[in-house]
């Protein structure tokens, strides 16, 4: 209970919460906005008006938060790694692994909590835009249950990355590049290719519908325990040069 509250009070002075709760925020106003400017367009679409909620609007809200993500965990490590300080940690009597699990609950909680912000928006524009009767609560918390699972394997991947190498740009390209690479690959049906995690993240914004997909939401836990335990392993058996 100490590490976390030592680690809340570091990441507050680098600016991590305020990143991704800003994330929030932008994605809520970017709903309402493109929801008022382009409601006739979207409620005319061949879907059911959940659908429409979910899927059109998600995809711009997406990207927001992957990129909040990409930003939030290359800046998490660059204090650690200020004055080698991580590299002293591991001559002190000081959990490292306990340290990289701390960031890691920082991060998904403040995270979850920009997810509620974007999905009150949702909740208000479907309670007085969509026509009567058209709006599921159910179904706009399991999909906002799902857009937060399959965020998980690249919040954790990128924490895992921005761990282990010390140049915060090394981190930010390979978060750039994973998201190059998903845009180039979410759309296609080949199973394989959601090893990829911001493939995995990507399946909600490419869908036409908002019905959460068992596979991925079982890839995407896979990944996301994948990733957290090799960056734990990591912490505490890899040293820094």
């Amino acid at each position: 209970m100490k590490n976390i509250f030592i680690e809340i009070s570091k990441e507050k002075r680098v600016g991590i919460i305020p990143v991704l709760l800003l994330v929030g925020i932008l994605g809520a106003a970017y709903a309402f906005v493109n929801f008022i400017v382009r409601k006739q367009t979207l409620l005319n679409l061949p879907i059911p008006p959940m659908d429409v909620l979910l899927t059109q609007l998600y995809g711009m809200i997406m990207v927001l938060n992957m990129f909040g993500i990409i930003v939030a965990t290359c800046m998490i490590y660059n204090m650690e790694f200020k004055g080698n300080a991580i590299k002293k940690m591991h001559m002190l009597p000081i959990s490292v692994p306990s340290m990289y699990f701390c960031k890691f609950m920082i991060l998904v909680v403040t995270f979850f909590i920009a997810i509620c912000i974007q999905n009150l928006a949702l909740i208000q524009i479907g309670i007085t835009e969509l026509p009567t009767g058209a709006f599921e609560l159910n179904v706009l918390c399991g999909f906002a249950l799902y857009s937060f699972i399959t965020s998980m394997p690249v919040l954790s991947f990128m924490l895992f990355i921005s761990s282990r190498f010390e140049n915060m740009w090394v981190t930010l390209g390979i978060g750039v590049a994973g998201f190059l690479s998903g845009m180039a690959m979410a759309t296609t049906n080949i199973e394989l290719l959601m090893i990829n995690p911001f493939v995995v993240m990507l399946k909600p914004a490419v869908a036409m519908s908002a019905i959460p997909d068992t596979m991925i939401v079982i890839v995407s836990i896979v990944e996301s325990l994948v990733f957290l335990f090799a960056g734990l392993y990591a912490s505490k058996n890899v040293r820094y040069e």
